[in-house]
């Protein structure tokens, strides 16, 4: 046999007329002030009522009514009762289980219960008192649980959050040989722990700004509070808060709401997924900006030479190190102007190729019907065609996709006499060059600004790409990221940072933070450059 249940009494039409006036007096409230005007109600149930609707449609919301049975009765002979508000797919059942309903339950109401509740009864870690409508409604949709018992004038938001959340994993974006394997998730607290694991100080400061008139998406920018300029944490504080969106999803999304020129072709702030790569920042005093949702964090301010560092250039030997920042700044040369320089002097200065080699273009481009403009446009539009089909296919089919692409065009070209070898290999080897670029965001700048400099190559030859290059230049100096010159420590000229920036010297040569971003403690360590050795006999 089943276990008997007791039927529900039917309501009476004056507790059906009631409950009628009671929502429409909730709605009237709903609809009269804005949430943030409205107060906590002291009994339950009104709380309740008028949650559900603002949630309405939304199913799953749950108020759960709370029923003490060893309740004692008030004067007037009413019954406090208790409740809880929640969305059943972003709480953590046991922390609600175990740390909230059973606390509530078993203790019960007794005359302290309405001021001590979140004293005494319930043992969940993190609390938050809540004292209007708009604040209540913001933590139930972050997570949190509501708490409230008749005669309390506040609400109690535990933080129960248990939505799900990818696992600190290796970052795949910025891969390296020689270093920390940990990278940023999408969940804000575990970003933040993973750089307090590296710094721990208290000088390590954060401060959280909500942005997105409906995401409400958590952002938070960490700094140390001995070694950040004030003019630089308090612009970055400024154009946060005034930032306007209606939905923030992604940290490009902010980057381009508060760098400096949106309009420029050039990267004014680092995204990186490495912990290790913040923390360093962090210590030159610039500014970590974490977007929850986003395992991509921005540092500011970030200069031109940023954009060329990776990780990995601290933690080989500094010799490799060195040879291999030199090697990015040529192949960021040739990623800008490969094509240009070969469209130039193939078509306006063919007196600077040497004789055999000469012979060789013509004989190779004697069968093309196209000028070496529309052989390079052909070749590049192809080549990006063939990566973007790389990107966006599964990871197994689009590694072969671009591979085999980009040999099976290349080679068909040729045979057809659409495009010359050379052609290829110029195309070939400027692509190769882009990828050596550590930072994603400057390698498609390059990639970009490779298409103008054609088309001035083909139009003034090499006397336009010298005048593209002075205007660039001149972009570029003229440049600022929250107040910081983008060319630094170049123009102005910082010498005293080469070591770390332009090159990387030997450890106990880099005694100094650089000195474009903050003024405040520009030496790093008294260390020797020649520690002293131990003699033979000393142990």
């Amino acid at each position: 046999m089943g276990e008997f249940k007791k039927p529900k009494r039917a309501k009476t039409l004056n507790e059906i007329e009631q409950e009628k006036e009671q929502e429409q007096t909730n709605t009237d409230v709903l609809k009269s002030k804005p949430l943030e005007e409205i107060g906590i109600d002291p009994i339950t149930s009104v709380n309740g009522e008028r949650l559900k609707a603002i949630f309405k449609d939304v199913d799953v919301f749950v108020s759960h009514p709370l029923t003490f049975l060893n309740a004692k009765a008030d004067p007037d002979g009413r019954v406090p009762e208790g409740g809880v508000f929640f969305l059943d797919d972003m709480v953590n059942e046991d922390i609600l289980d175990q740390h909230v309903i059973r606390p509530l339950l078993e203790m019960g109401p007794e005359s302290f219960f309405g001021h001590h509740v979140e004293d005494q009864v319930i043992t969940a870690k993190k609390m938050v008192r809540v004292d209007n409508l708009k604040t209540a409604v913001e933590m139930i949709t972050t997570g949190s649980t509501l708490v409230h018992v008749d005669d309390m004038d506040h609400i109690i938001a535990v933080i129960t959050c248990g939505f799900p959340s990818r696992s600190v994993a290796e970052p795949e974006a910025e891969p390296l040989v020689r270093g920390p394997r940990e990278g940023f998730t999408e969940k804000l607290q575990d970003n933040t722990a993973l750089i307090r694991k590296r710094l721990r100080t208290p000088e390590l400061k954060s401060e959280m700004i909500k942005i997105g008139q409906r995401s409400h998406t958590m952002v938070c920018f960490m700094y140390m509070r001995e070694l950040v300029e004030e003019d630089v944490l308090n612009t970055v504080r400024q154009r946060l808060q005034k930032v306007d969106i209606d939905i923030l999803l992604e940290s490009a999304q902010l980057e381009e709401l508060i760098e400096d020129s949106v309009y420029s072709p050039f990267p004014q702030m680092i995204s990186t997924e490495r912990p290790d790569k913040v923390v360093s920042a962090l210590t030159e005093g610039r500014v970590a900006i974490i977007i929850d949702g986003t395992p991509f964090v921005l540092v500011v301010p970030s200069v031109f030479y940023d954009f060329m560092q990776a990780s990995e250039d601290f933690y080989q030997r500094f010799y490799f190190s060195t040879a291999i920042r030199l090697l990015r700044t040529i192949t960021f040369l040739i990623a800008l102007l490969g094509p240009s320089f070969y469209i130039a002097i193939t078509t306006f200065h063919q007196e600077l190729i040497p004789t055999p080699l000469l012979l060789t273009v013509i004989s190779a481009r004697a069968g093309v019907p196209f000028p070496a403009l529309v052989e390079a446009l052909i070749m590049e539009v192809s080549f990006e065609v063939l990566r973007e089909a790389g990107v966006r296919l599964p990871r197994p089919v689009g590694s072969a996709v671009s591979i085999v692409g980009a040999l099976v065009v290349g080679q068909a070209a040729v045979e057809a006499g659409i495009i010359s070898q050379a052609m290829v290999i110029v195309v070939a080897f400027t692509g190769i060059a882009s990828f050596t670029i550590p930072a994603f965001n400057m390698s498609m700048s390059t990639r970009l600004l490779r298409f103008p400099m054609m088309l001035i190559a083909a139009r003034l030859g090499l006397f336009g790409i010298a005048i593209a290059l002075v205007a660039l230049g001149i972009h570029m100096c003229s440049l600022r990221t929250f107040g910081v010159p983008y060319m630094s420590p170049i123009a102005p000229m910082h010498g005293r940072t080469w070591g770390s920036e332009i090159f990387v010297l030997p450890y106990p040569m880099r005694k100094w933070r650089q000195e474009y971003i903050q003024k405040k403690d520009l030496k790093r360590s008294d260390m020797p450059a020649n520690p002293p050795q131990q003699q033979g006999g000393e142990q």
